[in-house]
């Protein structure tokens, strides 16, 4: 199951990348940037470590260690489960951190 190293890499790039992307995309620049990056990339660390928490949460007691041959059932529901998790906690990240962007945005700008 590579899935279950790779998420995690998945939720921290997607996390990382968008006050990087706010920032090219927000009409007119960002103002100061140095403190924009500065509390959007430390909050989107944070951000990603809790999604990653959560979705790592479910590998608990599943077995993926050394799953029994038997089980090929469980683990495809297993790898289902996961992906869902995968992509709702990659979603709810990626949402938090633009609203972050969004507020730290504004804040920085009165």
């Amino acid at each position: 199951m590579p899935f279950v190293l790779i998420a995690p890499v998945l939720i921290l790039l997607a996390t990382l990348a968008v006050p990087f992307v706010y920032r090219s995309v927000w009409p007119g620049g960002v103002a100061r940037p140095a403190p924009y990056f500065a509390v959007t990339v430390t909050l989107a660390i944070i951000i990603a470590v809790v999604a990653i928490a959560w979705f790592a949460q479910a590998l608990i007691g599943i077995g993926i260690s050394r799953p029994s041959p038997a089980t090929a059932a469980s683990s495809a529901r297993a790898e289902s489960m996961l992906r869902g998790r995968l992509i709702t906690a990659g979603t709810v990240a990626v949402v938090i951190q633009y609203i972050v962007c969004y507020l730290t945005q504004v804040f920085l700008r009165r």
